[in-house]
């Protein structure tokens, strides 16, 4: 039997992921890992695809402020 994955949507940034230029990625990507506190890709998948409910208000609001000065005005969701 399948393990069951609760996925939560507003708490995903993969939209956001997807709006940034392939060229910033590895950028974004390394900045991300600092503001969540993670150091493996596979961690920072969990958190963009909404996989981790604990993702606090100062964390999002530097995700927010982070694709913001990429560009990308909305990044929350699939």
């Amino acid at each position: 039997m399948a393990k069951e994955t609760n996925i939560y949507p507003d708490k995903a940034f993969q939209r956001g992921l997807r709006e940034i230029k392939v060229k910033d990625l590895p950028e974004v990507r390394e900045a991300l890992r600092d503001i969540l506190g993670v150091k493996t890709d596979q961690s920072l998948r969990n958190y963009a695809g909404g996989k981790v409910a604990n993702l606090d208000v100062n964390k999002a609001m530097q995700i927010a402020a982070l694709f913001e000065s990429y560009g990308v005005s909305s990044p929350w969701g699939l």
